[in-house]
């Protein structure tokens, strides 16, 4: 009996993969025309992929949570004949059906791959994450010296210098080096993290592209009434900095996946919340930070706040606290 391809289809205009999220059928059985049989996710939206004709699934080569490109071999349908003039598709040569190439990728490599034999169908090409490293770099220039060996294992983890600008270096001139790399890699290893979906992964190449373009602000009115009312039954009074600083610790505490670094396709997610406030000196800003600043009380903020002004306008900023 004639045999139909299940290919990957092409499900946008922009679109080159798609992620296998659900295999909705199995090797044996018989679906109809048009029945939906694997679930992918762009980074768009989720779709589902189509038989193109009535039969049985003899191969299955797609895997869940496995990326594919447009026109990469999913699986193969055997039909009768009839069907296949019904629907006027093009069947497959039996002899020449694409069969996996015993040739195995690198452990990172999500793309089947499949012999170049039979009329129409190539090897697709390895598609390559869109997405590597931290998503929004502290500066754009990143590391001004990389030494081969950490260019080398930056090449492993998927990482571009902008990304390595958050970690502090301990090499000449403050460069990061291998060692600060791993220490920070280890320093994260123990926090939350969830897989970064095909959409996550597009808002963060977004965000990350958005620090080459003007910025823009959006500001928004505040009633202040109750803040004020409370603010004047406490003796020190907090001022109305202490409040939004609070508020804001509260909000990132209860919607961690607000926040996040993206490694690869994970994002890692913080165990505790330092936020930094700007202070004016004399010749700049300093910027100290607040540790664990949603586990803290308005008073407990009001204290530490007040001392870490002090210190910073006396340029006696203790080093933890930057």
């Amino acid at each position: 009996m004639p045999k139909v391809p299940i290919l990957m289809p092409q499900l946008g205009e922009s679109i080159a993969e798609a992620t296998v999220i659900r295999l909705n059928v199995a090797v044996g059985d018989k679906v109809d025309r048009d029945q939906e049989i694997i679930e992918v996710e762009t980074n768009k939206a989720v779709m589902d992929v189509t038989a193109l004709c009535a039969g049985t699934v003899v191969e299955l080569m797609a895997e869940e949570e496995v990326s594919y490109p447009v026109g990469t071999l999913l699986g193969v349908l055997e039909v009768t004949e009839q069907e296949l003039e019904h629907t006027g598709e093009q069947a497959m040569d039996a002899e020449k059906t694409p069969q996996p190439s015993e040739e195995k990728g690198d452990a990172d490599d999500s793309t089947l791959h499949f012999k170049t034999e039979g009329a129409g169908y190539h090897e697709p090409k390895t598609v390559e994450p869109n997405i590597k490293g931290l998503p929004v770099p502290a500066g754009k220039e990143g590391a001004h010296y990389i030494s081969p060996r950490m260019r080398a294992r930056m090449t492993e983890l998927g990482l571009r210098a902008a990304d390595i600008s958050p970690i502090s270096g301990s090499g000449g001139g403050g460069r990061v080096t291998v060692e600060d790399l791993e220490k920070f890699l280890e320093h994260i290893s123990a926090w939350p993290h969830t897989k970064a979906s095909p959409m996550r992964l597009a808002v963060a190449d977004a965000m990350r592209r958005s620090w080459t373009r003007p910025l823009a602000s959006v500001g928004r009115p505040l009633v202040m009434d109750r803040i004020l009312a409370h603010r004047r039954e406490l003796s020190p009074k907090p001022g109305p900095t202490l409040y939004i600083l609070r508020a804001l610790a509260i909000a990132l505490s209860e919607n961690p996946e607000s926040v996040g670094y993206l490694i690869g396709e994970s994002i890692v997610h913080p165990r505790s919340f330092d936020i930094g406030v700007a202070v004016q000196v004399e010749d700049g800003v300093l910027v100290p930070v607040i540790r664990n600043a949603d586990t803290k009380t308005l008073s407990e903020l009001q204290g530490e706040y007040d001392e870490m002004v002090r210190l910073a306008r006396a340029r006696q900023l203790p080093e933890e606290a930057t």
